[in-house]
């Protein structure tokens, strides 16, 4: 049943029993459906499902804020609910920000509140002579008020030791043997590159409130950010401001409003960074947080990639733009072309027109208008003396870029630099092989000869040097500030934040790029503090079994600050 039928079937429920009202004393259940975030949950519903074997279920929209409904019946008997995702294998981005509530409701006042997020579940009994709501199962559940937990378990690195000497390599054995070696059966098999590399780079998410009284409510409404991987699947570290922030956020006050902050440990990989909350809740010449050398404000998310020891920012998107709004993101790369058998060490760049059109026929996505020859180099090559080359013919080194759209021409997000960096790598390879295939070779010297290119009509091989990520341009996304936050004395320790914007237009615009020219540095503040490695957030509780409605307060908790399991850390793909 659509989501739309929820409210209307409900609503008939509600208006079919006369005595669900106030004179009658009749008991409802009060529901609320929340993305904490605000651009609706990633296809998971809340479902009820009734006695009478009907399936009711709704769930919050981009920017559709909070949906609400009141469940009224007459009808005795158990009524599941649950907030799950229909594909049981797939796990939806940001579930963690997924909230609801029920409320048992009589007569206007809430007799119980029950709270729980993605993978919930609870059955609710009701009994229509003594009109009584009781929970007879539940899975999952949250508390329903949750004091703040700050940075929760978020710590900066362990500081290295001096003088720490590295682990002397172990002798190979006299019997042992290359992997490929003749004389072993053994099978040579590549290792896949980890996504993540380990947890060694220290940066800083500071937050400030003009009114002083933090970010955090006890009923999870309140503003907090999530700092989750480039699939938007795991859940690193999540945070808020407190009010007492001297205590909890290990930060300081500062004239105008309060302020805290939190340390990060991490490694080189995409992440990305949430920040909810109302976006008009802070004064527009105040940022409501400061992480990665940029600054902003509630409902944003930023895309940023740890890479060397630095925190690099690469995007920057507001939650109505992404609602509403469209992000083009474009990929420029440059490449280089061997050639070899001209017959011309003299060959200009412009004898080299038709090479576009070649090009954009082996690689799907590419147009010839978007791929220019920039250079050609006259290259020589060590040869064996039984490889002479006969005086008539050269080779060159042709040098190239090319640019597509990442999300229109190949279904890639652009946002994330760890995909297009894989996207490219892709292209890379698949433009290795086909260049290297005979067909190339002959397909450009057909074109050579149409285009009147004489010297290059003999072309004998072709060979991809490389084809390296230039640049991210983007546009639909908001102008990143630069951060106004002083290095700290101990930032040898910590990770630095570079910045790289260009200029943007009256329609805001963003072009950012990845190289560091042009770009302007900011360090954020840093300071060390103790140590702890990565850790996920759990989905699924191990908890099935019936409990009173009494029992209920002191057994459940929530699982975004339930113990975590270990995460993986994984190393990262580099340039």
């Amino acid at each position: 049943m659509s989501s739309s039928m929820l409210g209307t079937v409900i609503a008939m429920l509600c208006l079919g029993v006369t005595t669900a009202n106030c004179s009658s004393n009749r008991t409802c259940l009060d529901i609320q459906l929340v993305d904490m975030y605000g651009d609706g949950w990633d296809g998971e519903k809340f479902f009820i499902e009734t006695p009478w074997n009907e399936m009711f279920s709704d769930a919050p929209t981009c920017g559709g804020g909070q949906v609400s409904h009141t469940f009224c019946t007459d009808a005795s008997g158990n009524y599941p609910m649950m907030l799950i995702h229909e594909n049981e294998s797939y796990t939806p981005e940001n579930y963690w920000e997924d909230l609801f509530t029920v409320s048992v409701s009589k007569c206007n006042e809430t007799v119980a509140t029950y709270t729980g997020g993605y993978n919930s579940t609870m059955i609710f009994h009701y009994e229509a002579q003594s009109d009584e709501w009781s929970v007879v199962y539940w899975e999952n559940l949250w508390e329903s008020q949750k004091k703040c937990d700050a940075c929760s378990d978020a710590r900066a690195c362990k500081p290295k030791s001096k003088g720490a000497s590295k682990k002397a390599k172990k002798p190979a054995s006299a019997t042992s043997k290359p992997i490929d070696s003749s004389h072993s059966n053994s099978t040579k098999v590549v290792k896949q590159k980890p996504r993540y590399g380990p947890p060694a780079v220290n940066v800083r998410v500071s937050m400030f409130d003009d009114d002083s009284d933090g970010w955090w409510q006890e009923n999870y409404r309140g503003a907090s950010w999530y700092l989750a991987d480039d699939r938007r699947t795991t859940l690193f570290h999540t945070g808020s401001l407190c009010s007492d922030s001297s205590k909890k956020e290990r930060g300081r006050h500062r004239k105008g409003g309060a302020s805290g902050y939190c340390s990060l440990c991490l490694g080189d990989g995409s992440y990305s960074m949430r920040f909810s909350g109302e976006a008009s809740s802070s004064h527009s010449d105040r940022p409501a947080w400061d992480f990665c050398g940029v600054q902003g404000s509630h409902a944003q998310e930023l895309t940023f990639h740890i890479k060397k020891g630095k925190c690099i920012a690469d995007s920057l998107l507001g939650l109505e733009a992404d609602c509403y709004g469209t992000v083009v993101s474009t990929v420029t790369v440059s490449g280089v072309l061997n050639l070899v058998g001209l017959t011309s060490e003299f060959v200009e760049s412009s004898q080299f027109s038709f090479l576009p059109g070649v090009l954009a026929d082996s690689v799907v996505g590419w147009e010839s208008k978007n791929i220019e020859v920039q250079s050609t180099t006259l290259t020589s090559r060590a040869l064996s003396p039984t490889e002479m080359r006969r005086l008539a013919e050269f080779d060159v080194d042709v040098q190239f870029s090319a640019s597509f759209e990442s999300e229109a021409d190949y279904g890639v997000e652009g946002r994330m630099y760890s995909k297009v960096k894989n996207l490219v790598s892709t292209l890379q390879d698949s433009l290795s092989s086909k260049v290297s295939a005979q067909g190339f070779s002959v397909s450009l010297a057909q074109s050579a000869s149409l285009a009147g290119a004489v010297s290059l009509e003999k072309v004998q091989s072709a060979e991809l040097v490389s084809l390296d990520l230039i640049s991210i341009s983007y546009e639909g996304v908001q102008t990143m500030q630069a951060s106004t936050l002083p290095a700290f004395d101990d930032s040898q320790y910590w990770g630095s934040s570079v910045l790289n914007v260009s200029l943007y237009d009256a329609e805001s615009l963003s072009v950012f790029f990845i190289a560091v020219v042009g770009g302007f540095v900011a360090f954020v503040g840093l300071l060390s503090h103790g140590v702890n490695g990565y850790k996920s957030v759990s989905q699924l509780s191990d908890s099935q079994h019936e409990v009173l409605p009494s029992e209920i307060d002191a057994t459940i908790s929530n699982p975004m600050f339930a113990d975590k399991s270990s995460l993986r850390t994984e190393l990262a793909a580099s340039l």
